[in-house]
């Protein structure tokens, strides 16, 4: 689960929650989004959410976001963040 969405459901900052992990020595996730979120994320891209819509949606960075779309060759819209 990203770490924004453990935050989100427990009611704290990323940073609280991604300390609390660290206590626990639990394994960071792989940074990106896997195939599956790629293609998810470029769904609802085309269908006219912005890259912020979009991470809000998935749990996750908006810088992610549009790392993953550019990687699958998309082009991103501009004075859309």
């Amino acid at each position: 689960m990203p770490v924004g969405r453990i935050a989100e459901k427990y009611g704290v900052h990323r940073s609280t929650a991604t300390a609390h992990l660290r206590r626990r020595e639990t394994p960071a996730p792989a940074a990106g989004l896997d195939r599956r979120q790629r293609a998810e994320a470029l769904r609802l891209y085309r269908e006219g959410l912005s890259l912020r819509e979009v991470g809000r949606r998935m749990g996750v960075d908006r810088k992610l976001v549009r790392a993953a779309l550019v990687a699958e060759g998309e082009e991103i819209r501009t004075g859309l963040t």
